[in-house]
């Protein structure tokens, strides 16, 4: 019964590719494909998406035209805020430029939302401002006052190649505190820790090849046009469209691969 299941399937896919390839005139079929799941590494921390997609297809002479538009479920990212906010290059050196100093002392909550097309994180903590000079030749620091301190970082995702999806900073980070000699510190220094966010997130995403590609398919020419954050009610999305083209043989492993519902 599995084997007749299972042959029935590749049938199924097998004919749906020989219908869009050499059905009568330019044949056009609209597909739900998935869900399925894609793992992606923020931090080393590994993260499993499930994405769907909706594809809309074209036959051509020599393929068949494709336009896809995808939304993955970002719950995970969203559950992993806290780790994921603790990676983050705080400054911990007291020392780090001679006068006032910025300490981030402890991470104790973040949480990940969306705000227009751009992803938020929202980051909790407590914070030391330490003054700090050189008297004969040594280093001395002196603790001027600590604070509970929020900070918020917005990130986007942008498109490096046009088969991949990646996330980086946008902007400016802003802090907030009760106390205003810390609020005014924090200020001091905050152009010079926007700057190491933004380098710290691409050098870490980089290594950890924290992108999302599209499948690797012999015959497979697809371009992402556009990738943003989107909202439903509490829950974090990615929406993504793409376009391109594919001959019989790609489409078909493109189907087989996320998983087919009958048009």
């Amino acid at each position: 019964m599995m084997q007749f299941k299972v042959a029935k399937s590749i049938l199924a896919r097998s004919t749906l590719a020989a219908l869009l390839i050499c059905g009568l005139g330019r044949a056009a079929f609209s597909l739900d494909i998935g869900p399925t799941t894609i793992s992606v590494p923020v931090f080393g921390i590994p993260l499993d998406i499930p994405i769907q997609a909706s594809l809309d297809s074209k036959s051509e002479a020599d393929g068949v035209q494709l336009d896809l538009a995808v939304t993955g479920d970002l719950k995970s990212l969203q559950d992993n805020a806290l780790a994921i906010a603790r990676k983050l290059p705080f400054p911990e050196d007291a020392c780090a430029r001679k006068g006032p100093n910025l300490v981030v002392n402890s991470i104790d909550s973040a949480h990940i939302r969306a705000e227009g097309d751009t992803a938020v994180i929202d980051v909790a903590g407590k914070v030391t401002a330490w003054g700090c000079a050189k008297v004969l030749g040594q280093k001395i620091k002196t603790k001027i006052a600590t604070d509970r301190i929020a900070i918020t970082i917005p990130v986007e995702l942008y498109i490096p190649t046009p088969r991949q999806v990646a996330l980086r900073v946008k902007g400016e980070a802003s802090i907030k505190t009760g106390d205003p000699q810390i609020t005014e510190i924090a200020t001091a220094v905050l152009g010079n820790l926007n700057q190491r966010f933004t380098v710290a997130v691409a050098k870490a995403l980089d290594e950890d090849k924290a992108r999302a590609s599209v499948p690797a398919i012999p015959g497979l020419d697809v371009k992402i046009e556009r990738a943003v954050f989107a909202q439903d009610q509490d829950k974090l999305l990615v929406k993504a469209k793409a376009d391109g083209h594919a001959t019989s043989a790609a489409f078909e492993s493109l189907i087989g691969l996320t998983g087919k519902k009958a048009p």
